[in-house]
């Protein structure tokens, strides 16, 4: 199927009223109201974006099982009309919105269920659409750890994660996204059912990891439907510290040192001071402080005291000042949230790259110039994604209700991407909007990868539009070039407009208002 030719409108009763048959009626939701609701992700999208792009679905359908994605498959695959797979949404790349109409299968409703959590063989089973947060409280409350999950746990879904490859809490100490998965069940383009490894046992062997073919291809190769991880014995005790700098680049020596060392906490993060100064605007209880790194340790209490005297040690040499316990258990209990800021009304888009951490200091620097050359109001937080991955995510609000604004303000990420590679790093993610960075960031390997893509995908239903090129609903092509160019253009307009001074008022807004609901107290 050409991705960029879309249902004909004569079309939908049909394959409709086959998914209503296949699934259940009351799975199927053709209603304006609802299919709106799945036309956008974490970012806000200006309604123009109609214009490029049909992100507002045909149909919205809500499988209770694997045979319902099966059914759905296959119907989709029968009558050429294109799917997306979409959890919680929590990404903002337009990964999990239509970039053509047609089916898009929402997980987080009928498969969110935990099928098995076995102490015996440390693994836990779960449907594609539970919640991280979900399966790491039954987990935890067997006496397991499940090692690392995405920021936005509360809601995220397992198979979000791990369809961008995600980074995330634990990574430092248990991998990313695809370190802890025993086995995939995955419906395949065709409608095949397939396990791509063992619950019991690790994949690895001679043969193709079909695990890893999966993680990140963000639903181009197939619908996930159950995830196995293994799991570890949950620790003794866990240790929050936080450390103050007196800003963020002056940070680089002791983190550097930290990592060298043979401390191994469970996760690394970092916040500057803009950070924490945006949370207070917000009315948000948040440390005056330069920058901020904070660790989580855990385990046997004998080795997480002595992982604590290193970092005090490597800490004070470095001139850093130790923070109250208080407000290091305080950081660890936000660290899903981290843009509460938005609270006052703004938009915010996070960007995300990754850097050596010999780049650490420099990058940092060349953030704040970037920021400062395209006018733009936020702040910088990351995590440490292994001992030589820096992950920053630096994050600016605006006026999402201005079109204008909206636009301009998303050639920030292509700008970010250039300084990341100027370090020694790349940016994170593809989605729809980045889909054209793929070349960029991939070389030759791009030829391989649309052979994978094409070889299991053969009539193109899979989430098209995403991850290997960006194409518009008239059928235009986005080059690496064009992209480029586009981008480039939007940043050259987003320096020349005035300097982003909203937040303050809207802050100042948000406390009225605050205030006056305070004063009203509860509704009866």
């Amino acid at each position: 199927m050409d991705p960029a030719k879309e249902t004909k409108t004569s079309a939908l009763p049909a394959y409709i009223k086959r998914l209503e048959d296949a699934i259940g009626k009351e799975n199927v939701k053709t209603s304006e109201f609802e299919r709106l609701l799945y036309s956008h992700d974490l970012a806000p999208l200006p309604k123009e974006a109609q214009l490029a792009f049909k992100n507002i679905p045909d149909v919205v359908v809500r499988p209770r099982s694997t045979e319902d994605v099966q059914k759905i498959v296959k119907i989709a695959a029968d009558e050429g009309v294109p799917i997306t797979p979409r959890g919680s949404s929590t990404w903002g790349l337009g990964g999990s919105i239509p970039a053509f109409g047609g089916i898009l299968i929402d997980m987080s409703g009928g498969m969110n269920k935990i099928l098995k959590i076995d102490n015996e063989n440390l693994y836990v089973t779960a449907e594609a659409g539970a919640t991280w947060k979900q399966v790491y409280e039954a987990c935890l409350s067997k006496g397991l750890l499940l090692g690392s999950y995405p920021s936005s746990f509360p809601s995220a879904t397992l198979a979000g994660w791990i369809s961008t490859g995600g980074i995330g809490i634990g990574t430092y100490k248990y991998g990313s996204a695809g370190d802890n998965i025993r086995n995939l069940e995955v419906v395949m383009p065709d409608g095949d059912i397939i396990n791509t490894g063992f619950d019991e046992v690790c994949a690895n062997s001679s043969g193709y990891n079909l695990n890893w073919l999966m993680v990140g291809a963000e639903g181009t190769l197939g619908v996930i439907t159950k995830v196995t991880f293994k799991l570890v014995p949950a620790p003794e005790t866990m240790r929050p510290l936080s450390y103050a700098f007196n800003d963020l680049v002056s940070m680089g020596p002791a983190l550097t040192e930290v990592c060298r060392s043979r401390v191994e906490p469970l996760h690394i993060s970092f916040g500057d001071g803009r950070h924490y100064e945006l949370l207070r605007k917000a009315g948000k209880h948040a440390p005056e402080v330069g920058s901020m790194l904070s660790f989580m340790l855990e385990g046997d209490a004998d080795v997480v005291k002595h992982e604590e005297q290193v970092i005090d040690k490597i800490m004070e040499n470095q001139g850093a000042k130790k923070m109250p316990d208080d407000v290091a258990i305080h950081e660890w209990e936000e660290r899903c949230y981290e843009y509460r800021s938005r609270e006052i009304g703004m938009g915010a888009i996070p960007g995300e790259v990754v850097v050596p951490l010999r780049a650490f200091s420099a990058m940092a620097s060349a953030t704040y110039d970037l920021m400062e050359e395209m006018k733009m109001e936020g702040a910088v937080i990351g995590i440490m994604a292994d001992r030589n991955t820096v992950m920053f995510m630096p994050y600016y609000l605006f006026d999402s209700e201005s079109l204008l604004k909206s636009v301009v303000s998303l050639s920030f990420n292509k700008k970010y991407s250039d300084l990341a590679f100027e370090h020694g790093g790349r940016p994170l993610g593809f989605g729809m909007f980045f889909a054209s960075n793929l070349k960029t960031i991939r070389g030759n390997s791009v030829k391989y990868i649309k052979a994978i893509k094409n070889a299991i995908d053969q009539k193109g239903i899979m989430n098209p539009g995403k991850l290997i090129e960006t194409v518009t609903r008239q059928g235009i092509h986005v080059a690496p070039s064009l992209f480029e160019i586009g981008m480039d253009a939007l940043a050259i307009a987003k320096k020349i407009l005035p300097r982003d001074q909203e937040v303050d008022e809207k802050a100042a807004e948000y406390q009225v208002e605050k205030a006056e609901k305070e004063k009203k107290g509860p509704m009866r």
